[in-house]
């Protein structure tokens, strides 16, 4: 009994097993935080703000790829081509991109604010601030990208769960004792970010990642790499979170709200698989530069995939019970809503594994091929269903176009000879 439970911890415990364990406790504890206050905002917010809430967000999440271009890419591939030196000068000169490119935007949102306040509900507010978190977002990412190719998982941890209590906390106390609405929730959002903002660059000062001297040909090869990556960011964001624009937009900010709540419940999909992801993308980019067979490395996809299932069959309970016992009564009546968003969720996430081979190998044709094949899909899917048939069409649709987008992205892995 003892020679066995000997046999168990040397399997288990390892350096391996710990790092995932850090990145799932990390993961699973930002998640517990923002559904701990997440009552607390249903409940105090009207549906109308939840559902400006979501555009925010959504937002943000649109414009990421667009303001970094295929830079968080690069960051996390060229960590294991390039001297410490070179990847410094490629660091700092991709912090450019998302700041030139987030400027633009200020004087765009002004010129067309009444436009999108009619299709969007688009506030005023953010013409500032929505920029201003694009740059902040995207140090986030960078920041956590670093650390996570540096195995650095503690410090990993508590950056992501710094960010959320801060934000959290600061937008309860807002909304209690300042303002009762979405700016609250969302400058908890920009003051968190801008404090991780401080330490990113504080960090990348003190370990050698920021240098003075701009590279001129560096900066003209991530503007064309860039362009493939932000297809392939812009695609990403049409599987997973346009259809959100497309309530606000056909079917209203009410709507909106109770799709936001099924979305968040089923984003705990993603990060479980992002959790996973933290750890084994360095795994994977390492083996894919030793040029391993498939062979060798088919074990790890199999195991990601078990523990997706897993992940979703343990979800659909949480998820079931927060809806009949802690949510408004009004919430209940969509929960399925919940259940078609978590299967797709679990789609894209095994989607997700398979594409990491595409990133690393940095082929723009196919990048852009698979990113054109995947926006007009999913505009397709989503313009249709909200167009002519109700929003339960519309949110079925996910499914559909995230089983299209495996299939494109299983289909390019084999072109690049990718399971021999």
């Amino acid at each position: 009994m003892i020679e066995l439970l000997y046999q168990l911890k040397s399997k288990f415990y390892t350096n391996a097993f710990r790092q995932v364990s850090i990145y799932t406790i990390a993961g699973t504890l930002t998640k517990i935080i923002s559904f701990a206050a997440l009552p607390f905002f249903v409940n105090t917010l009207p549906e109308g703000d939840i559902g400006i809430l979501n555009i925010f967000n959504s937002t943000i999440v649109f414009l990421t790829p667009i303001i970094s271009m295929g830079a968080l890419y690069t960051i996390s591939v060229d960590y294991f081509k390039l001297s410490k030196p070179d990847y410094a000068s490629v660091f700092s000169t991709s912090l450019l991109i998302p700041l030139i490119v987030s400027l633009l935007l200020i004087p765009l949102f002004f010129v067309f604010r009444e436009s999108l306040s009619r299709t969007f509900s688009f506030q005023e507010q953010f013409i500032w601030l929505i920029p201003v978190c694009l740059v902040l977002n995207f140090c986030f990412e960078a920041f956590i990208i670093l650390l996570r190719i540096q195995n650095k998982a503690r410090v990993f941890a508590a950056i992501t769960l710094l960010k959320i209590i801060i934000e959290i906390s600061l937008a309860v106390f807002l909304i209690l004792f300042a303002y009762v609405s979405w700016y609250s929730r969302a400058l908890g959002y920009f003051i968190s970010i801008l404090v991780i903002g401080i330490l990113f660059f504080s960090y990348i000062q003190k370990n050698g990642f920021l240098v003075k001297r701009i590279n001129l040909k560096t900066f003209k090869k991530e503007l064309v790499f860039g362009l493939s990556g932000l297809l392939l960011q812009t695609a990403i964001f049409f599987i997973n979170s346009s259809d959100k624009f497309f309530v606000m937009a056909h079917f209203g900010k009410t709507q909106a709200g109770f799709y936001s709540i099924a979305g968040t419940f089923a984003a705990i999909q993603y990060i479980v698989s992002a959790s996973l992801m933290n750890y084994l993308q360095p795994v994977l980019f390492t083996k894919f530069s030793e040029k391993k067979m498939y062979e060798s490395i088919k074990s790890i996809y199999a195991k990601y995939i078990i523990i997706m299932l897993a992940t979703t069959a343990a979800l659909f309970s949480f998820s079931s019970l927060i809806y009949h016992y802690l949510l408004k009564p009004s919430y209940k009546e969509y929960i399925h809503y919940f259940y078609l968003l978590c299967i797709s969720s679990l789609i894209w996430s095994v989607s997700n594994i398979f594409l990491q081979r595409i990133i690393f190998n940095k082929q723009k044709r196919i990048i852009f091929r698979l990113s054109v094949l995947c926006i007009l899909f999913a505009v397709t899917i989503n313009y249709c269903t909200s167009q002519f048939m109700t929003i339960n069409w519309l949110c079925a649709g996910q499914i559909v176009t995230n089983a299209f987008v495996l299939c494109v992205i299983l289909y390019f892995n084999k072109k690049l000879n990718c399971f021999v």
